[in-house]
């Protein structure tokens, strides 16, 4: 009898072995623990009560196994999902940011679905309280996975990660720590969700080529930010300076600007998206701004026929010489001036910064961008087409010598735009009037020489008057800057105004931002945002010195990836993250913020 029973048991256990298998719910020899392992990191140390810093949570899942990822799953799938326990020393501040998974068909699944596979890392901000105490506290996090292979399931579990952080005096300065891991955190410092990204969305939606689309309309419509303003004047300078050719020939000449621009646009738009530094920083540091005005001045002095450049050959017979007429030197022209385009930054551009550097891939991240920069240039294709046609207007004895000089005065007098965050406050004010003036009385008098018709003498005089009187409107209409009363950003500041339910603004700006100035100007300015803006805390963030510790945990805990930025703190001490502005901005726009603020 022991016997019988000793071979039922046998064929039950065989029996149920091999259904198990064949229903794919086998549980292996081994706990989850052995398949996925996850620790968490914080970005700063030491970290001041009352901030906001970016925890990050690595996940290593073991060779030949994969995790359900946290969206894209079929029905009843169990999805990645990291909660954070509720806590009296520290809350969320947004919710964490997913990696994106991988398109695979397993477990013999007809359709793929997304799962994660080898390392990956979840972002997530955390507000830390002001009651916080000194020194090392535990973060409780717990993240909830299941783990499968080709075969087998393992069962769902909910690992617990204790991040430890360590909490220090106001005083103590602050620096990010864990460069490797934070490195790929630029898609959780815009504040959403890599499935939230518009270029994400679109690429999910309607496919690579409708995305491409939308990314050259999205530079196309960068030229609506100021910093794009200078290239207009610069580009008809250049290219009416230019010979007068056959169309296919000033079309290409006009084609290969475009191409130098897009070029250096987008080799610094991968090199800020990858990195982390603001875009346009490196390029707009003051000896950047120096060399452009400098090229600018050498190019005018080309057009008043002063000189001839020799040297250096490979530059200045290229793009500084009055004879450049070669796409080559048209090419050169474009990688200097794209260095104009550097700073300009919209939501549109800050979401394809975003989602390169999630996806940390330089070629695909150059594509997009030097897309999105054609896109940007494609007016000025035309612009300098056009513009090389005005050499074949007719010509009577000093006309042409006369136009060449007007181009040079409008070169000559590009630098105050350049070096306008170099010079003393309130320094345009008067120089732009004055420059105005004598352009007048030179192209006015000055430069009509013996060649010119009484016609076109009486129309210079004409043109001289009229140059005098906009120096002196310009002089009696320039905006008065009425500075609004901000202080130093300071998280102490931002603790006391929770404290007092204030909301809070923060003007992210930096000494060498161009829009900045013209954001300080137009809209700061306005009386009606002062009165909107009188029970407010307002705070100013300097990220001048880009690279230095301090700025470097500004960018992280708030995700600047451009200036000028703004943000919108609600009275409860939240950021009202759909609200933020990137770029200038109108002063009707800015009040609607603060109005949509304060509701």
């Amino acid at each position: 009898m022991k016997n019988i029973r000793l071979i039922y048991l046998l064929a039950i256990c065989f029996f149920l072995f091999f259904e198990s298998k064949a229903i794919g719910r086998y549980v292996p020899p081994f706990p989850p623990s052995d398949v996925v392992t996850a620790q968490g990191y914080p970005s700063l140390k030491p970290i001041h009560p009352g901030t906001v810093f970016t925890v990050a949570i690595e996940l290593k899942i073991k060779e030949g196994w994969h995790i359900n990822a946290h969206e894209g799953l079929p029905e009843n799938f169990i999805p990645a999902k990291l909660s954070f326990a509720p806590w009296a020393l520290a809350s969320l501040n947004s919710a964490p940011r997913y990696p994106v998974g991988i398109k695979k068909a397993v477990g013999g699944m007809s359709e793929p679905f997304l799962v994660y596979e080898g390392t990956v890392v979840i972002y997530v901000d955390i507000l830390l309280s002001t009651n916080a105490k000194l020194g090392t506290i535990l973060l409780p996090f717990a993240l909830e996975v299941q783990a499968c292979n080709d075969k087998v399931c393992v069962a769902p579990t909910a690992i617990s990660i204790q991040v430890p952080i360590e909490v220090g005096n106001l005083n103590e300065s602050v620096v990010p720590i864990h460069p490797e891991i934070f490195q790929g955190a630029l898609a959780a410092q815009s504040g959403t969700d890599e499935s939230e990204n518009i270029i994400a969305k679109y690429l999910k939606k309607n496919g690579i080529l409708i995305t491409f689309l939308l990314i050259f309309l999205g530079g196309l419509a960068l030229n609506l930010t100021p910093c794009v303003y200078p290239m207009i004047p610069i580009t008809i300078s250049y290219f009416g300076n230019q010979k007068s050719e056959r169309p296919l020939i000033i079309l290409a000449r006009a084609t290969a600007y475009v191409i130098g621009i897009s070029l250096t646009y987008s080799t610094l738009g991968v090199t800020a998206a990858l990195t982390g530094k603001i875009l346009g920083s490196t390029l707009q540091s003051p000896l950047v701004l120096i060399g452009i005005s400098l090229v600018l001045v050498i190019l005018s002095f080309s057009m008043f026929g002063l000189y001839e450049i020799q040297a250096p050959a490979w530059l200045l017979n290229k793009v500084a010489s009055g004879n450049t007429q070669g796409w080559i030197g048209a090419l050169i022209m474009g990688l200097v001036f794209g260095i104009v385009a550097a700073p300009c930054v919209d939501p549109f551009s800050i979401g394809l910064l975003t989602f390169v550097a999630a996806k940390a891939n330089p070629f695909l991240g150059f594509i997009m961008f030097f897309t999105l920069s054609l896109g940007l240039g494609f007016p000025y294709l035309w612009l300098g087409f056009f513009s090389s046609n005005l050499q074949k207007l007719p010509r009577s004895g000093m006309w042409m010598v006369w136009v060449k000089k007007v181009f040079g005065l409008v070169l000559f007098g590009m630098p105050l735009y350049f070096l306008n965050p170099l010079m003393p406050k309130d320094f345009n004010q008067i120089a732009v009037p004055i420059y105005l003036l004598i352009c007048g009385v030179l192209l006015g008098w000055f430069f009509s020489g013996a060649g010119v018709t009484p016609g076109f003498k009486k129309f210079q005089h004409a043109f001289g008057i009229l140059l005098i009187l906009a120096g002196v409107l310009v002089y009696k209409a320039w905006p008065q800057a009425v500075e609004l009363p901000f202080q130093g950003y300071d998280s102490a500041l931002l603790q006391q105004a929770q404290k007092e339910k204030k909301p809070v603004f923060i003007d992210f700006t930096a000494s060498w931002c161009l829009p900045c100035k013209e954001l300080e100007v137009k809209t700061f300015s306005d009386p009606k945002v002062h009165e909107a803006l009188k029970n407010w805390v307002l705070l100013k963030a300097d990220l001048s010195q880009y690279s230095s510790g301090p700025v470097e945990e500004l960018k992280k805990t708030y995700g600047i990836m451009g200036v000028p930025t703004l943000v919108f703190v609600g009275m409860e001490g939240q950021e009202k993250k759909n609200l933020r502005a990137v770029g200038f901005i109108s002063a009707e726009e800015l009040l609607q913020k603060i109005n949509q603020t304060t509701k």
